[in-house]
């Protein structure tokens, strides 16, 4: 089998011969099978399980199981997958099948999307989070002094425990235990150890710029070592944005409900929004008046997405972009 996109010995001798003589016996038109794929990504067995026409198949909804993958041919043409196909496949793989192309002899194969594997999760050692936290301990020493906390530290265990065995847990700590760094040290360590973000989610701006400005900076600092630097960010529901289309549109007049004295306001907001590199509402200096924010602000229902110009700029998209690469993100209900 050639090696059209990383797949040369994919199909075993007896399956590719099985597929040929099935689309043979179907006049050459498509059809569509179910492929079961080994530990090393082989295709070891393949059972028939639609037939077409020339341009189409039926890809039935429910006929493989979780770790299969289906597989159908492109009569004589090339087997880059169609816009339809990617959409299958898109569909196969949330509901974790593969999805492949192959020609009429079987001879080539092109994998649209891998069967998804399992992850191998490394479980935390609650010994390990609860020693950061303990005398001598690298947060300990970036603070420059210790304060023995032993109900801090059974959290810490705790909400590792709930990290290796998934599930819900309620944990309920008084003031002074320290309960932000008893969760984030796990929730670090589980990012370095499965690469696996964690949301957490505050009730009070309050707390929430005691994490950003305070707390998840100073455990950057302590558990960094050199090949792991822990990261965070802080996503913000869409209204708390500035949309920079819609800030040119009602600069320029153009479908604006403003007053003609709300238009200083506008123009200090076009100001702002040239410097600003946050663009929420939060990093104004004095906030507008609620009707000139909601003339500017993002509105998802609005929103052109990838097809608006200013989308490599927006702030809402830049913030997104950052907590998808981040360890933690912190989202605050007063933001949602």
């Amino acid at each position: 089998m050639d090696d059209t996109n990383g797949s040369v010995g994919r199909v075993l001798p007896d399956v590719a011969a099985f597929l040929a003589a099935e689309i043979a016996l179907a006049g050459g038109r498509e059809v569509c099978f179910v492929a079961t794929v080994d530990g090393d990504g082989r295709i070891t067995e393949a059972r028939t399980v639609a037939r077409g026409t020339p341009d189409m198949v039926l890809a039935l909804p429910g006929v493989a199981a979780q770790g299969e993958m289906l597989l159908h041919n492109h009569p004589g043409g090339p087997l880059e997958p169609s816009s339809a196909d990617l959409t299958i496949a898109a569909t196969l793989h949330d509901a974790g099948v593969g999805f492949g192309i192959i020609d009429n002899e079987a001879s080539e194969l092109y994998v649209v999307t891998e069967v998804p594997r399992a992850r191998t999760i490394e479980p935390l050692d609650p010994f390990a989070v609860v020693e950061a936290l303990g005398e001598g301990g690298p947060i300990g020493k970036v603070l420059g002094h210790y304060e023995d906390r032993p109900s801090q530290r059974d959290m810490s265990a705790y909400v590792a425990d709930a990290y290796n065995d998934g599930g819900v847990q309620v944990l309920e700590a008084g003031t002074g235990v320290g309960k932000s760094f008893a969760y984030l040290v796990p929730a670090l360590a589980w990012a370095r150890q499965n690469g696996e973000r964690t949301v957490v989610s505050t009730n009070t701006i309050n707390l929430q710029e005691q994490l950003v400005g305070k707390d998840l900076p100073l455990l950057r600092t302590a558990l960094a070592d050199g090949e792991y630097v822990p990261s965070f960010a802080m996503l913000k529901g869409w209204r708390n944005y500035v949309c920079l289309a819609r800030l040119e549109q009602a600069g320029t007049g153009q479908q604006t409900l403003l007053e003609p004295d709300q238009h200083d306001e506008l123009m200090v907001l076009m100001e702002w929004a040239a410097r600003t590199g946050d663009g929420s509402l939060s990093d104004l200096p004095v906030a507008p008046s609620p009707d000139v924010w909601e003339e500017v602000s993002a509105e998802s229902d609005l929103c052109p997405r990838l097809k608006c110009r200013h989308f490599d700029k927006c702030f809402l998209f830049r913030a997104r972009r950052r907590a998808a690469e981040a360890d933690i993100v912190e989202i605050g209900r007063a933001h949602v």
